[in-house]
């Protein structure tokens, strides 16, 4: 009861994302792969020996990044605790909806875990002081892939099959394969090509393409992507 008199009193906190790791919070992976036959994914929270305080945690599998839809064929358990300091939970992600997802491509979700600053038993702010509190919440999103067995080619094998075309000055790349392709870094000859997330164009979607405008004339391409481990993989193609 303290945790939601809390929110609706002090909602007016900022929010600070990140990918993994926030503000002694930290998750013990940076993205969950769930296959059409697991039953479950399990991963850890725990808040850092640093804190001063406990948190009041809330998890929750989104359809979009940005929360807009929260109606996903997942649930999470527990979906609000209370992390004390130096502690551990551990959060099960379950497929539960009847919704048919695909079966010939990767389908993409988020996972969001927010924390608020709990209060020490004893320690309740005044009516006045909760009415004027600003208070900080942070949080991490962490991409969660449901992925369909029987892929023909592997995720190695999908990275390395980007296709690059140019029309004008801007670059297309194309991926032909089912696995979404997240890059970290895309250099055209030897200009870097600036990839963020609030400019969408770090992963590129099976069987779709992003365009990236105002490229050099260069034909050598280099990209490093992201494999199911968080670790970075390098390739080299020329522009088609």
């Amino acid at each position: 009861m303290v945790f939601f008199r809390f929110i609706n009193i002090s909602f007016v906190g900022v929010y600070f994302f990140c990918a993994s790791v926030f503000a002694g919070i930290s998750l013990d992976s940076t993205r969950l792969i769930f296959s059409n036959t697991d039953k479950g994914q399990t991963i850890g929270v725990t808040s850092s020996q640093q804190s001063t305080v406990p948190y009041l945690v809330k998890a929750q599998v989104l359809d979009d990044i940005k929360g807009n839809n929260t109606q996903t064929p997942f649930s999470v358990s527990p979906s609000l605790f209370r992390l004390e300091i130096g502690a551990t939970n551990q959060l099960r992600i379950i497929k539960t909806g009847d919704q048919i997802l695909p079966h010939d491509k990767e389908s993409l979700f988020y996972l969001r875990v927010m924390a608020l600053p709990a209060r020490h038993p004893g320690n309740e702010p005044s009516q006045s002081d909760s009415q004027s509190a600003v208070v900080v919440s942070t949080g991490s999103i962490i991409k969660l892939f449901y992925r369909p067995k029987n892929f023909e080619i592997s995720q190695q094998q999908a990275m390395s099959s980007l296709k690059f075309s140019r029309q004008g000055q801007s670059l297309t790349v194309s991926n032909p394969s089912p696995y979404f392709i997240t890059l970290s870094s895309l250099h055209v000859g030897e200009n870097n090509i600036h990839l963020s997330l609030e400019a969408q164009n770090t992963m590129i979607p099976p069987f779709g393409s992003v365009v990236y405008p105002n490229v050099n004339t260069a034909n050598k391409i280099t990209w490093q992507a992201i494999n199911d481990h968080g670790g970075v993989e390098k390739f080299y193609a020329n522009i088609q």
